[in-house]
Formats: structure tokens, C-alpha cells, sequence
């Protein structure tokens, strides 16, 4: 599922594998950037990244131990193209083109990993994109595409703001980001103070954990993002059903 919020301040995407877009107004950012990081990624450990391992760690609710996994950064990426989420992220960016999002925008890719999501934006034309991320091992990675402009080694957490000014982004993307364990729907508020008044923000939720984390049940996130709505946030929401990773991947 995905989902579109738009408001006075922001415009949501949301989707079942789902997406949510705000729009929120720019300043100036704040963000420290690590811009030296090492580039060579034949330096980052290489080994299988198995979903069953993840999932376990998801579960547990272990951060510390998900995030170190995180860093076999190559084993994510082989894992995430052997299921094809190429082609969620481009369906992602291609929903950026259809509300007419100008090419120029500023964009952040929360919980970038390896860039599958940068390079798909860039196939379709925006290259004024920053990526947000976690793990370093990830950033990385992914600076090793040069599809970014800044790298931003940050998490999204609960009730904790991030080096960014409020109104810095046109729009922020969220490719299997929102789940168990990763960035939760509390943070909604952060990412929208991020993002320009009439931006928006595009999120994806796995089918699996909307049936099995009463946060991200379908009914839960609706409820939430028509709160937006009603306290004045946002305009507007919508969603649609997309695919992220193959039916193995879910």
C-alpha cells in the first residue's frame, strides 16, 4: 500500500509496501556531513545476508545488533537486487514525476543504505538528492555510485531531532524504511519539520509488518494520517499498492 498526504504544511505518500510524500518549507541546512568517508568498497566486508537473520534481529528489537549486520553492506545490496527492489524504487521515484515534482528539488533518501533509491532517482532525472543513513558501512556504499550530493550519518529516532533545519526538503523518500525496528510512525512529526510546506514525503510499508506490528497495521497508519489531517499538518493523504521486493522478499 501506499499512501499520499498532502496539508497546509506537508503532502504525504504512503504506500502497502507503502509510501508516504510531505511538503514542508526550506531553510538552510544544518546537517553535518561526513564527506570523507572511504570510497573503496572492495574494503567492506563481503559476506551472504540472509532475511531469516534480519527478520530475528527485527524481532528481538535489538538496534545495536540489527545496525552491525547492517554493515555487510555488499551482502545487503546482492540480497536487496536479487529480489528486485530496483524496481520499487523506481516505481517510488516515478510517483515523484507524476505529481509533477520539479526535477531541481531537494531530496533526502532516509535510510539510503547502499543507494538503490538514489540511482533510480537519478535515472529519472533529480540529482539534488542527500542520503540519510545509520550505518557508515552503508554510506559508504552507496557514495561509491556518486548519486548523492551529501551523506548524512544520522538515524531517525523516536522523540530526537537530527542535524537538519526545519523546511530543508522538497520532498523525502522512504524505501523500506518504515518497519519494525527501523524509522516508526512516532517520527512522522520529525520528518515533516524537515521537509517545506507543500513537500511531501513518500514512504513504503511491508505487507508483512503491517499484519504482524499493530503500529504499522493498515487501520493504525490510515488512522494516523488522517490525524494530520484533522489537527491542519497536512492537506491531504493518498496511498496505492506497489511492489518493493518479489513475493520471496516480503
Amino acid at each position: 500500500m501506499q499512501t499520499t498526504i498532502q496539508s497546509t504544511r506537508t503532502a504525504f505518500e504512503a504506500s502497502s509496501r507503502p509510501m508516504s510524500m510531505l511538503s514542508i518549507p526550506r531553510n538552510k541546512s544544518l546537517i553535518q556531513i561526513e564527506k570523507k568517508m572511504a570510497t573503496n568498497t572492495d574494503a567492506i566486508e563481503e559476506r551472504p545476508f540472509v532475511r531469516t537473520e534480519i527478520v530475528q534481529l527485527i524481532i528481538e528489537g535489538n538496534p545495536e545488533k540489527m545496525f552491525e549486520y547492517y554493515k555487510n553492506a555488499k551482502g545487503y545490496e546482492q540480497y536487496a537486487s536479487s529480489l528486485g527492489k530496483a524496481a520499487g524504487a523506481l516505481a517510488m521515484a516515478k510517483i515523484l514525476e507524476s505529481i509533477h515534482l520539479s526535477k531541481d528539488s531537494r531530496i533526502l533518501d532516509v535510510g539510503a543504505g547502499t543507494g538503490i533509491m538514489g540511482e533510480k532517482l537519478k535515472e529519472v532525472g533529480y540529482t539534488n538528492v542527500d542520503a540519510l543513513d545509520p550505518v557508515e558501512e552503508m554510506l559508504q556504499f552507496a557514495q561509491s555510485k556518486g548519486v548523492y550530493k551529501e551523506y548524512i550519518h544520522e538515524a531517525i529516532i523516536p522523540g530526537k531531532k537530527v542535524n537538519i533545519a526545519d523546511n530543508t526538503y522538497d520532498a523525502l523518500c522512504l524505501l523500506g524504511a518504515f518497519l519494525t525496528g527501523h524509522v516508526r510512525t512516532t517520527s512522522l512529526p520529525e520528518l515533516m519539520r524537515i521537509t517545506k510546506p507543500g513537500g511531501v514525503i513518500m514512504f513504503n510499508v511491508f505487507q508483512h509488518w503491517m499484519k504482524t506490528d499493530p503500529e504499522f497495521h493498515k487501520d493504525s497508519i490510515e488512522a494516523e494520517l488522517q490525524s494530520f489531517v484533522d489537527n491542519g499538518s497536512c492537506t491531504k493523504w493518498s496511498k496505492q499498492d506497489i511492489t518493493v521486493f518479489s513475493s520471496n522478499g516480503k
